[in-house]
């Protein structure tokens, strides 16, 4: 089950305080599909100690058995606690209870008494033994369930008793049994509800991967959560008839249809137009189509609204499910369909284009006349639609509507002359078009049928062609990458195709740079600006661009602004060449330590790629720029909403890489060590494929991976990881290699304290010293001496408070990384424990534990927490009261969990995440000396 946690807390909350003598009720509800029986059968597994009694309304026309689930619920008691125990405990109406039990008839069988009796044998069975009561499908609970319910909710006052009920919102049209008794519960302050929505397109790919044991691909991932509507019920159906991407199954069908037959006649004709639309439907369209007035139609689609077939705004008509309207339009006849896709077509055409929806208009019109099999129309309105697509930047759906007409080539008389262009150079913008869109396994596979299909003279256009190939080849494949770029540059002629020649520069100069070849990376670059043509500002922009990174990856700084300021200058208003500017200046910046800065830049640029649709490739790896700072300045709940945001968009190549570590890195500092393990288990591969490629990945992944594993105890794999910093000739550039270089030293440090001899390791040291000096950098002020610390002392593993100073004092810069500054106060923290200066390590370490909570760091939280503890900094009895203030986030944590609220409503309130909360709660319950919520409300106000 996914996507459920919120309503997963709901539950738990309101049975936390069942079992404090507070009887609890809670409506769920949702949609037919949605989960709701799901999410019931999961939280019973949760009732280890619970005595459960499970209700089932069941549905029989318009007459309900009389208290069917109540019956049934009372049976299950039963079996626990014995017929006569459960009578019994309804006091004095046992003969009521009797009558429902076991169907006996009864003398005092009045509805009060029954309402009475049901109410106080639950309160009798759940004063010393838990009950939860969960009934479901309450839409279709007669009325005197519903009856003996009310007065349960009303008056029952003790007892560990907890009642779930179950309904279907789509189900309770006006004037349904249930509608006074929702209201009657909406004003009980007892009663709590959990809406189940649909799932997002992320949670149905969480929910085809737990069903199928198999990740789905982006693209079937996506097919299968337009197709469901995020429904779990259809998702499973879907996947379990191997439905994904094909027509609807018969059985499916029936079960879809079951309203709609039920319709009139003239219901049903307009819904399969409706259905034929495809989409939501405006009422002017509809009768136009329909050729019928409006007032007829509103009319004939009342019943189909009131049967919840249909839904009806101010913008038109739907179909309430997507797979309903799949169903309806399957039950056109093909005459049928053609001719009411035709009159779309015609309709759609003859009508005034709504301002800012052209684009639409025309993607629609193609859609119609190639399903009225107008094959001629369809083909010029792909294109025409493939162009409009192509300037509102909407770049998918161009590339859907080039497939369209390539689709068509061979059955259209005269497509090369209604194009304008040849096979091959539509096939090549087609491609262009998936580039753009993030689709690069497609774009590859329509460049190369773009290369076979092209005649042997056509240079330039093989070079172009070989030049996109060439840039969406994966981080496993760069090198196949660059030499296809050195064949296409060796197409054409100097002097000839100059602008091209330039590009294909531009782009090799990125590979070069990439893979850590700084010398031929320039050299390309300046050969780039020098062929460009005057009117080539984007690839001068470019050239530029790739000059300022390589020359500021090799400590050249002003030289290297100077060249973005040129790129700038160049890009113009060019979307690539901008977009390409904020990813490199906002990295750079970031290596540099100026984080405000990087941030800024970067968030520019995701404007920029939002704006152009291209959040899945540029935006993706701005998103990783935005992430990286915001970590190193703390700024966590809003680093992980970026990073959850943009994985979910699945983009492609490095840039899912990038934010996999991203999303490791997060998981290990948040506390959540295993969490962050799992993560490199499962990603592992990939990361290390693109850091194979890329040198400017390697550094960086090798201290997020060997931080995971010496966290994780593993220390001996943590030094292979990490020793790559002390055995390669160049791990990275100074800026990525010197945050490593701490973490080897204390993996140095951590194996001179196992085996009890400060001068093990002696050449590592000597080597890690190389590293840190062999080049100027503007934060290596900070890592020399924090290395320095991390070796010194008696023990050559950290024990000089002095050391350690310096280290405190340089980490004070504001270039420095905030994880980097807590672990310095905790190294120092340490040295003073092994000083014997209890005073000022307990003000150390506490200011360490401060700071930490504040940030939501439990990794953190939990190591300064630990050496309080063992150093005896901290001791205390539980109970003593608290032996640190709460911060004022904490403070205003607790007064949400005074007001009883989940740790995912207080993350609402105060716009966190819930990790960040929980680590709140623990260093609340902590400082109080409280094991439970409850008990630290209470400490808490006894303090005040």
């Amino acid at each position: 089950m996914v996507g459920r946690e919120r309503e997963r807390d709901v539950l738990r909350d309101a049975w936390a305080t069942a079992l404090t003598g507070e009887p609890r009720l809670v409506v769920v509800t949702g949609e037919a599909g949605i989960g709701k029986s799901r999410l019931l059968r999961e939280f019973r597994l949760e009732l280890e100690e619970a005595v459960v009694a499970v209700g089932q309304c069941v549905e029989f026309g318009a007459v309900g058995i009389p208290y069917a689930p109540l019956a049934d619920a009372l049976r299950d008691l039963a079996r626990r606690f014995g017929t006569d125990a459960v009578a019994a405990a309804a006091g004095a109406g046992e003969a009521a209870l009797r009558t429902v039990l076991e169907g006996t008839p009864s003398q005092r069988s009045s509805v009060e008494r029954i309402d009475e009796a049901f109410t106080t044998a639950l309160e009798g069975l759940s004063a010393t033994v838990p009950v939860a009561v969960l009934i479901e499908d309450l839409h279709w609970a007669d009325p005197a369930t519903l009856d003996v319910l009310r007065f349960a909710s009303r008056v029952a006052r003790s007892g560990h008793l907890l009642v779930v009920m179950s309904y279907r919102d789509d189900e309770i049209e006006r004037g349904h049994p249930l509608r006074p008794f929702l209201a009657d519960l909406e004003r009980n302050p007892r009663a709590a509800r959990a809406t189940l929505d649909r799932l997002t397109p992320r949670e149905v790919r969480a929910q085809a991967h737990d069903l199928t044991g198999a990740v789905p691909t982006a693209a079937d991932a996506r097919r299968l959560s337009e197709r469901s509507q995020g429904i779990p019920f259809f998702v499973e159906e879907l996947l379990a008839l191997d439905a994904v991407g094909a027509a609807v199954p018969d059985a499916l069908a029936d079960l879809l249809l079951v309203r709609y037959d039920a319709l009139p006649p003239e219901a049903r004709a307009a819904c399969r137009v409706i259905a034929a639309g495809g989409e939501r439907i405006a009422l002017p369209l509809l009768a136009a189509v329909s050729a019928s007035d409006e007032e007829r139609l509103e009319a004939a689609l009342s019943p189909a609204i009131d049967a919840a077939v249909l839904v009806a705004d101010e913008a038109g008509y739907d179909f309430r499910h997507a797979l309903v309207r799949e169903a309806v339009a399957a039950q056109q006849l093909p005459g049928e369909r053609v001719r009411t896709h035709r009159r779309f077509a015609e309709a759609l055409a003859a009508l005034p284009p709504e301002a800012g929806k052209r684009t639409s208009r025309a993607v629609r019109i193609a859609h119609h006349w190639y399903e009225a099999r107008e094959l001629e129309r369809a083909f010029a309105a792909a294109l025409e639609g493939m162009r409009l697509s192509e300037d509102a930047f909407a770049f998918a759906a161009a590339a859907q509507l080039g497939e369209r007409a390539l689709e068509l080539w061979d059955r259209v008389p005269r497509a090369k002359q209604m194009a304008q262009r040849s096979l091959a150079r539509l096939m090549a913008e087609t491609a262009s078009d998936w580039t753009r869109s993030g689709e690069f396994p497609r774009a590859i596979a329509t460049a190369e049928r773009a290369l076979d299909e092209l005649d042997d003279d056509d240079l330039v256009l093989r070079a172009t062609l070989m030049r996109d190939r060439a840039t969406l080849l994966d981080s496993t494949r760069r090198a196949e990458a660059v030499s296809q770029l050195e064949e296409a540059l060796d197409l054409l002629e100097s002097g000839t195709a100059s602008a091209l020649r330039a590009e294909i520069l531009v782009e090799l100069a990125a590979l070069y740079m990439v893979a850590g070849r700084g010398r031929e990376s320039l050299d390309a670059a300046a050969r780039a600006r020098d062929e460009a043509p005057r009117e080539a500002g984007r690839t001068r922009s470019f050239a530029a661009n790739m000059r300022g990174a390589v020359l500021l990856h090799q400590g050249f700084v002003d030289d290297a602004l100077a060249e973005y300021d040129v790129a700038l200058a160049e890009a113009g208003d060019d979307v690539d060449a901008l977009l390409r500017y904020y990813i490199n200046l906002s990295d750079g910046l970031l290596m540099l330590g100026r984080h405000e800065a990087s941030i800024e830049l970067a968030e520019q640029g995701l404007a920029i790629a939002a704006a152009a649709g291209v959040e899945r490739t540029s935006g993706a790896i701005l998103a990783v720029n935005t992430v990286d700072p915001l970590f190193a300045l703390g700024e966590w709940d809003r680093a992980d909403l970026l990073i959850d945001r943009s994985l979910e968009l699945d983009p492609p190549g490095s840039f899912l890489a990038y934010l996999r570590r991203a999303k490791i890195r997060s998981t290990l500092w948040r506390g959540d060590v295993a969490g962050a393990h799992a993560l490199w288990r499962d990603w592992s591969a990939s990361l290390a494929a693109v850091a194979h490629w890329e040198e400017q990945a390697r550094a960086s992944q090798a201290l997020d991976i060997a931080d995971l594993l010496l966290a994780a105890g593993d220390v001996d794999e943590a030094w292979g990881v990490a020793a790559q910093l002390l055995e390669e000739p160049r791990l990275g550039s100074p800026p990525q290699e010197l945050p490593l270089a701490p973490t080897m030293a204390r993996l140095i440090a951590h194996r001179r304290r196992e085996l009890g001899d400060a001068a093990a390791f002696a050449e590592e040291e000597r080597r890690l010293h190389e590293v840190v000096e062999r080049d100027a950098w503007v934060t290596t002020g900070f890592w020399r001496p924090l290395v320095a610390a991390e070796l010194g002392g008696d023990d050559g593993a950290g024990s000089d408070p002095q050391l350690w100073q310096k280290a405190v004092r340089a980490a004070a810069a504001p270039e420095i990384p905030v994880v980097a500054e807590l672990l310095t106060g905790l190294g120092h923290g340490r040295s003073l424990v092994l000083a014997r200066d209890r005073v000022a390590a307990a003000a150390t370490l506490e200011a360490v534990l401060e700071r930490a909570s504040e940030l939501g760091a439990g990794l953190i939280v939990t190591w300064a927490d630990d050496l309080i503890q063992t150093a005896g900094l901290g001791a205390r009895r539980r109970g003593d009261g608290p032996s640190r203030s709460l911060t004022a986030r904490e403070e205003q944590v607790l007064e949400f969990v005074a007001e009883g609220l989940t740790n995912a409503q207080i993350a609402e309130r105060l716009f966190v995440s819930p990790r960040t909360v929980t680590v709140h709660v623990s260093a609340i319950l902590r400082k109080l000396g409280a094991s439970t919520r409850t008990e630290a409300v209470r400490l808490a106000g006894a303090r005040r």
